[in-house]
C-alpha cells in the first residue's frame, strides 16, 4: 500500500504507460503532438462549456502545451494538480455569481444574446466577463421556465427543442410535484420569481453536486486524455468504474433491488425491480430516502444523507446473502428501520428479448432485440446472450413464424465468443470473424456446430450505434448470403478488439484500477476489416443518425482501415433474389412521403444544432421561438405514425407478467415504440419478399 495518494497515482500513470507501451495494438508515439492531444482533450472534458475556467487559467496551463509528453514519461503530476486546484476554486466563484444573479429580477428587455457555440466561444477573460456569462445561462434558464409556465396556463404544448444548455436537463423527474402553480391574471413579476426562485433551487442542486466531485474523478479524466491518444476504445478504470463496467457488460450486480436517485442530497427510491429483497419486503416505496446504512444489525448505521450518490450505494450494494440494514424516511416524514438480504439482481432491460409480429394478413414473424452482447464476466450464475437467444428462437418457432427479425440497432458490442456462437445459430459451420494482432498472428474464430437454431427468412437491423460485436454479426451474415442487413447507410465502423488488464500485474488486484486496451483488430470472412467503414446496409435508410458525427471515422485518434486474405466459406444455399429484394424496396421507399419528411425533419434538426446565439430579450426569444416552432408544424405528422402491425409477447412472457406487472408494462412500452417504428415495418416488407 503506498503512502500518499500522489503516489499512488504517480504508479497508476506508469504502470498505465508502459501497459499501453507494449501491449497495445499500435501504441501511440508520445511527443509534443501527443502534449498537444492531451492538453486540448483534457480542458475540454474538464470545462466543456467554457463556463468556469478564466483565459488566464487557460494561458497559465498553456505553458505546458508541449510538456504533458514529458510529465506523462516522468510521472510528473504538476500539471494536473494545479488544474484541479484551479476547476475547484472557479466552482466556488460560480456559485457565488449564480446565487448573486438569482437574488434580484433580470432585465428582460434589455438586447443581448447567449452564445450557445462551446466550439467556438471563448474563456471569460476575467472575473466580471465570467459573472457576466453566469448571469446570461441563468437569465436563459428563468426566461425558458417563465415561458414554461405560460404554456401551462394556456394549455399549451411546451417547447420541446430547447437548447441542451438548460438546466431542465438536469431536473429530478420527481421534483415537479412540489412546483408551484400560477393563473392567467398572475403578476409578471410574481412569475418571475417563482421561474427564478425554480432556477436556483436547480442550480444549487447543480453545484452540490458537482463539488462532490471527488479528485479521483478528475484523475480517471486526466488519465483517459492520455488513453484516448492511442485509439478511441483505450481506457483507464479506476477501481469504482471497472465496477461499473462489469455490471453493465454482465447485466447483474448484488444488491437490493432498487433504482436509487440523488434527489437534493437524499438517496432516494426511483424504482423497485421485481423480485428483488427490497421489492419481497413489502415495506420500500417510490419516493422514499435511506438516511442510514449499517452492514447487519450490529453494524455502524453511517449516515448518509449528503453523501455522493456513488458513494451511498456502493454501502447499499454488498455480496449476495449478507445483510443490509436500512434506515428510512417515508414521504410522511415518520422513520423505520429495514432489513434486507441481499440477493443477485439482474437488469431486465440488458438481456435479449422477443416479440411476436402479426400482419394485416395473419401472418407472424418473430423479433429478437439484443441491446448488447453481454457476458458475465466470470460472475458464477451469469447469463450468455447465445443461450438466451436460442431459447427464444424455439419459443418463437412455436409460433409458426414466417421470417426472423434479428435488431441489434444501438447495440454497441460485448462479448466476442458470444457474437461468434450467435452467428452460428443461423448457419452450419464455419469461419465468423478473423482476429488479427499487431505481430500479424492471426486467429480464426470459428462455428464448429453444425446444427442450426434457425433456417427460416432472416432480417438483421442496424443503424450507426451497431458496433463491434453487432458489426461482425451483421457481417458475418451478409458475408455468408444468410440475411439481408435492413438500416443505417452504415454501422458505427469499430472494428478493434479490448481486453481487460489490471494495472497492479503482481497481484492482479483492483486497488490501483484497470486499463480497457486494444490488443487486436477484427475482419470480416471476406478479408475487409470494418474499422471506420462499419458494415454498408443491403437496404439503406436514413435517420437521426445520418446527419451526425458520432461513427469511429469521426474521431481523429481511430486506428485506420486495411483489409486481410479473404477465406473460403460455403455460402448459404439462397432461396432469394437480393437484387430483386433491393429492387423491391427502393421502389416501395423511393416516393414514400413519410421516409422524405423524415428525412428533411433530420436536415432541420442539424440545422438547429448550428444555432450559435440565442436571444435573451423575452418578446425577441418569443418570436424566435415561434418562428422555430412554425417550422416544425409539418413535422407533427411524424408523431402520428403507426404501422399496422400486432405486436404480442412471446409464451414465456405471457406467464411471467401474470404476477410481474412491471415487466408487463416494460413489454408493452417496447410495444407502443415498435408501433411508431417505420423502419421495423420495411424490415417486414423485406421479410415478405424473402419468402
Amino acid at each position: 500500500m503506498l503512502d500518499t495518494v500522489e503516489e499512488r497515482e504517480k504508479l497508476i500513470v506508469k504502470n498505465t504507460r508502459n501497459t499501453l507501451t507494449y501491449l497495445h495494438y499500435k501504441p501511440a508515439t508520445v511527443d509534443d503532438k501527443f502534449s498537444e492531444n492531451v492538453f486540448n482533450k483534457y480542458l475540454e472534458y474538464i470545462d466543456p462549456s467554457k463556463r468556469f475556467l478564466l483565459q488566464s487559467d487557460y494561458d497559465l496551463f498553456k505553458k505546458d502545451f508541449h510538456n504533458l509528453d514529458d510529465y506523462y514519461k516522468t510521472e510528473n503530476l504538476n500539471f494536473y494538480n494545479a488544474s484541479v486546484d484551479t476547476i475547484y476554486k472557479r466552482i466556488a466563484e460560480a456559485e457565488k455569481y449564480s446565487m448573486e444573479a438569482l437574488s434580484k429580477p433580470f432585465d428582460y428587455n434589455q438586447k443581448e444574446n447567449f452564445n450557445i457555440d462551446y466550439k467556438t466561444s471563448k474563456y471569460a477573460k476575467d472575473k466580471n466577463e465570467a459573472k457576466d456569462l453566469w448571469r446570461k445561462y441563468l437569465k436563459y434558464n428563468v426566461m425558458l421556465e417563465i415561458i414554461s409556465m405560460q404554456d401551462d396556463v394556456k394549455g399549451e404544448k411546451k417547447d420541446t427543442l430547447n437548447n441542451s444548455t438548460s438546466l431542465k436537463d438536469a431536473k429530478d423527474p420527481l421534483a415537479d410535484k412540489d412546483k408551484k402553480k400560477i393563473t392567467k391574471d398572475t403578476p409578471f413579476a410574481e412569475i418571475e420569481k417563482i421561474a427564478r426562485e425554480e432556477v436556483k433551487d436547480l442550480i444549487s442542486d447543480y453545484f452540490r453536486r458537482i463539488k462532490q466531485t471527488k479528485r479521483e474523478n478528475y484523475f480517471s479524466i486526466y488519465m483517459n486524455s492520455h488513453t484516448e491518444q492511442y485509439d478511441p476504445h483505450t481506457t483507464y478504470f479506476s477501481p469504482t468504474s471497472k465496477e461499473d463496467f462489469e455490471f453493465e457488460m454482465s447485466g447483474q450486480m448484488e444488491g437490493i433491488g432498487a433504482k436509487i436517485q440523488d434527489k437534493k442530497g437524499y438517496a432516494t427510491i426511483a424504482e423497485l425491480i421485481v423480485g428483488g429483497p427490497a421489492w419481497k419486503s413489502g415495506k420500500l416505496e417510490v419516493g422514499d430516502q435511506i438516511i442510514k446504512v449499517a452492514q447487519g444489525k450490529d453494524g455502524e448505521a453511517k449516515n448518509i444523507v449528503g453523501m455522493i450518490l456513488s458513494d451511498a450505494i456502493r454501502l447499499i450494494k454488498g455480496k449476495k446473502g449478507t445483510e443490509v440494514v436500512l434506515t428510512i424516511k417515508k414521504k410522511d416524514g415518520s422513520q423505520q428501520q429495514i432489513s434486507l438480504i441481499r440477493e443477485v439482481i439482474e437488469a431486465e432491460e440488458v438481456f435479449a428479448r422477443s416479440s411476436v409480429i402479426t400482419d394485416d394478413k395473419g401472418d407472424k414473424y418473430g423479433m429478437i432485440y439484443l441491446p448488447e452482447f453481454y457476458t458475465p464476466m466470470g460472475k458464477e450464475g451469469g447469463r450468455y446472450p447465445s443461450e438466451d437467444i436460442k431459447k427464444e428462437i424455439e419459443i418463437l418457432k412455436k409460433e409458426n413464424i414466417k421470417g426472423l427479425i434479428f435488431d441489434v440497432r444501438n447495440n454497441g458490442g460485448g462479448s466476442l465468443e458470444e457474437v461468434v456462437k450467435i452467428s452460428g445459430l443461423f448457419i452450419k459451420e464455419g469461419p465468423i470473424v478473423q482476429v488479427r494482432r499487431s505481430d500479424g498472428m492471426l486467429k480464426i474464430h470459428e462455428d464448429k456446430d453444425n446444427s442450426i437454431a434457425y433456417d427460416g427468412p432472416l432480417v438483421v437491423m442496424v443503424n450507426e450505434l451497431s458496433a463491434s460485436a453487432s458489426e461482425i454479426f451483421a457481417a458475418a451474415m451478409q458475408d455468408y448470403g444468410r440475411a439481408v442487413i435492413v438500416g443505417s447507410p452504415q454501422t458505427f465502423g469499430k472494428g478493434t478488439v479490448q481486453t481487460i488488464l489490471p494495472l497492479d500485474r503482481q497481484t492482479g488486484s483492483d486497488e490501483y484500477g484497470a486499463v480497457k486496451l486494444t490488443i487486436q483488430k477484427f475482419y470480416r470472412v471476406n478479408g475487409g476489416s470494418t474499422q471506420l467503414k462499419g458494415v454498408q446496409s443491403d437496404i439503406s435508410l436514413v435517420d437521426q443518425f445520418t446527419y451526425e458525427d458520432i461513427s469511429e471515422a469521426s474521431r481523429p485518434e481511430a486506428l485506420n482501415w486495411d483489409q486481410i486474405k479473404p477465406l473460403v466459406i460455403a455460402k448459404w444455399p439462397t432461396t432469394f433474389d437480393l437484387t430483386k429484394v433491393k429492387a423491391n424496396s427502393k421502389a416501395r421507399l423511393e416516393n414514400n412521403t413519410h421516409l422524405k419528411l423524415m428525412n428533411e425533419s433530420f436536415k432541420f434538426i442539424k440545422s438547429m444544432e448550428e444555432m450559435k446565439e440565442i436571444p435573451l430579450n423575452l418578446e425577441d426569444y418569443k418570436t424566435y421561438r415561434k418562428t422555430r416552432e412554425d417550422k416544425i408544424k409539418k413535422f407533427e405528422t411524424l408523431d402520428k405514425y403507426k404501422n399496422n402491425f400486432k405486436f404480442t409477447m412471446n409464451q414465456n412472457d405471457l406467464t411471467t407478467t401474470k404476477t410481474d406487472t412491471v415487466l408487463k408494462a416494460k413489454r408493452n412500452n417496447w410495444f407502443k415504440g415498435m408501433q411508431k417504428d417505420f423502419y421495423l415495418n420495411e424490415a417486414v416488407n423485406v421479410l415478405r419478399d424473402l419468402k
